[in-house]
């Protein structure tokens, strides 16, 4: 056997490839050899290779600089390559790099045409670590080519692109192309086998399609109770749902992978579960067998109506995954925007402060850029008011203030929720009041539940840059009226509340929880699947007419702790508005009372250009673009002299300028990383 051969065989076995398929294994590049590749920058962006040792023989090094500016750099080499049907690629990787995005790119032969598999932020590994990227995960990235689908491509790419920047070094061995069969249709079924059932049950029962039967049997019997479910061959997943019978389930239990039946790995493990459905979320898996090992429950034995095996788009992506559980539970438990409805929301800022929050338009607040939310429920004479239950109206104090407010209207329930930022861009905390009503003729009781979320305001459809949806939580404690948000402190509660609880994913989301007359005993958990969360909760009696006042505060820059009226809500929003005014009021919109709405709307476009920039930093948003771009630099800077704001465009053109390239070159955006070399097209001569 040759060297070449003994190390792809290495290889394979590293990566757990089936005898089957290496056989048809293609290696494309052992990098033995670099002089087939040549390295490609962005303007004064450098890059240089050289060999080092592999996994075994040699691999291919790329150290990188930024120099101080965005852009990209990477390795490209000519490689043709015909596409069958279904395919997949596979290489080793090390590297001693920032978070920078990894691109692998294929590029058609006259350059136009590219499909790529990009990840964000890339987590470099320091050992060599394989990686595969199968025909799923490669799309169309951008070109003029009508066909999205990859055919044939000339030139095979990585790029390291900058999002953290610096410099650092990223290596690569074995890459690899596998012709693969065609992605199965046949549903994700088999046989299912135990190792004991209670008398009148058996394994079947809990695959067989029918709510009315159940696999059943006792904790601790001998032999232990395990499921076996056997898909008949080695298939592709994403996701299993469990139906657990009515109080009688399992709430510790394991669940392991098997492609032969004999060696077995932990795919996942639940402890404190809460019954009825469980969605256990298992992103590119495949296996042939699927063992369910149940523990401990509540009850000497459990019953399991149905374990469905789902397929791999229903836990593809975080987002994807919450949105299938979504689709499964009832509206409202769950942003709208996980059930493929658009949302909408709005800025809460500083003028050049260096942190946003968002209100969505049901009354949900995220607490800065890609963080977590604070969302409103309510429970009135047993039943939960959500988004979902009320009709929501939006508006802005004075009709102009970017002091947004989201009432509800509920036959039983009114709660406005008003949110703004107070302070400076150094010192700044954020401010969310709710004001509790009852608008009927008879006293009620509530319990206004402030939930702490794992979910952003921004939606899980926007993806450029910021990616929307969810924000992991993965530990959530209280400790009286604050909540340690992955250990902390980030949420103010000024009144106490009268209780508190936080609990995991598996456990039941808060808003599930609220539908008990019980609220759950837990006040901090940690929770790997990164969906914990919790709730201060009040309970009130009020009268006909009555309104009470509860608030929080969570601090966004500089200090944490806060005295006198910095702490006080009302206080801060009078200060707030009273700031706002003095920065829009400058320039006298002179309007008949037919006008009006466009003056405010003139008014509070200026707010929303002050608050989005950072710093001097002038930007399009706060999200998706959350950089500056000179084509909408200059048409923002336009309106802000109009409005009488000129000392604000001196500092942008202040700060913009040192970042023109070496060679006079313009850049088109400048962000944290620096300036972006890519042309843009449609900005000439501003």
């Amino acid at each position: 056997m040759t060297g070449k051969s003994i190390l792809a065989g290495l290889f394979w076995v590293l990566v757990g490839i089936p005898s089957a398929h290496a056989q048809e294994t293609r290696v494309l590049d052992a990098f033995e050899d670099p002089s087939a590749w040549r390295v490609v920058t962005s303007n004064q962006v450098t890059g240089s290779l050289r060999q080092a040792d592999g996994a075994k023989g040699m691999a291919l090094c790329l150290d990188y600089d930024f120099n101080g500016v965005s852009g990209y750099v990477g390795i490209q080499r000519d490689l043709p390559v015909d596409y069958p049907q279904n395919y997949r690629f596979d290489f080793l990787l090390r590297g001693d790099s920032p978070r920078n995005d990894l691109q692998f790119k294929l590029v058609d032969g006259g350059g136009d045409n590219v499909w790529w598999v990009n990840r964000p932020k890339y987590d470099f590994p320091r050992e060599w670590t394989p990686v595969r990227y199968k025909r799923r995960h490669i799309d169309k990235a951008w070109g003029p080519g009508a066909d999205p689908l990859l055919r044939h491509s000339a030139k095979l790419e990585f790029t390291i692109s900058s999002n953290a920047g610096g410099k650092g070094a990223v290596c690569f061995d074995e890459l690899a192309f596998t012709p693969l069969p065609p992605d199965s249709e046949a549903p994700l079924a088999g046989t299912a086998t135990a190792t004991t059932s209670a008398e009148s049950s058996q394994a079947g029962f809990a695959t067989d399609g029918s709510p009315a039967t159940a696999w059943r049997a006792g904790f601790g019997t001998d032999p232990d109770p395990r499921l076996t479910l056997d898909l008949g061959r080695l298939r592709e997943f994403g996701a299993l749902v469990l139906q657990w019978a009515d109080d009688e389930f399992a709430d510790d239990y394991r669940i392991e992978l098997s492609d032969d039946g004999r060696q077995w790995r932990l795919a996942r493990e639940v402890v404190g579960g809460n019954g009825g459905s469980d969605f256990i979320a298992l992103p590119e898996s495949e296996a042939r067998y699927i063992r369910l090992s149940p523990t401990r429950g509540p009850r000497l034995g459990f019953g399991l109506v149905e374990m469905t095996v789902q397929p791999l788009a229903f836990a593809a992506t975080p987002n994807a995954f919450v949105a299938s559980v979504a689709a499964n539970s009832p509206r409202g438990e769950f942003p709208r925007g996980f059930s493929g409805e658009q949302p909408y929301w709005t800025l809460v800022g500083l003028d050049g402060g260096r942190e946003q929050a968002l209100i969505g338009e049901d009354g949900a607040v995220e607490v800065g850029k890609g963080g977590f939310s604070v969302e409103p429920f309510v429970v009135v004479d047993g039943e939960l008011v959500t988004w979902a239950d009320v009709e929501s109206r939006q508006s802005l104090q004075d009709d102009y203030l970017p002091l947004p407010s989201v009432e509800w209207l509920h036959p039983s329930v009114r709660l406005d929720t008003t949110a703004f930022v107070d302070g400076t861009p150094q010192n700044s905390q954020l401010f969310v009041r709710y004001r509790l009503a009852n608008p009927g003729p008879e006293a009620r009781d509530y319990r206004l539940a402030l939930a702490v979320q794992p979910f952003q305001v921004n939606p899980p459809s926007q993806f450029l840059n910021t990616v929307g949806g969810i924000s992991r939580i993965e530990s959530l404690a209280f400790e009286g009226g604050v909540a340690r948000v992955d250990g902390k402190p980030r949420v103010f509660a000024a009144q106490r509340p009268d209780a508190v609880f936080a609990g995991t994913f598996d456990g039941g989301m808060a808003a599930s929880k609220l539908r008990d007359r019980i609220l759950p005993a837990s006040r901090r958990v940690d929770d790997p699947t990164g969906l914990a969360s919790g709730a201060f909760v009040y309970r009130v009696r009020l009268q006909p007419g009555e309104i009470r006042e509860f608030s929080v505060r969570v601090p966004m820059t500089g200090k944490i702790a806060c005295q006198g009226d910095a702490c006080n809500a009302a206080a801060a929003q009078k200060r707030v508005a009273a700031m706002w005014r003095g920065k829009l009021d400058r320039v006298e919109l002179r309007v008949p009372p037919a006008g009006k709405a466009l003056a405010d709307t003139v008014r509070t476009a200026t707010a929303h250009m002050l608050a989005s920039r950072i710093g001097p930093r002038l930007q399009p948003g706060t999200r998706s673009y959350g950089r500056s771009w000179i084509r909408d630099g200059a048409m923002i800077s336009e309106g802000l002299l109009r409005m009488g704001r000129a000392p604000v465009v001196r500092e942008y053109l202040e700060f913009y300028a040192p970042y023109q390239f070496e060679n006079g070159k313009v850049p088109c955006c400048v962000d944290d990383r620096g300036s972006d070399p890519v042309p843009e097209n449609d900005s000439h001569g501003e």
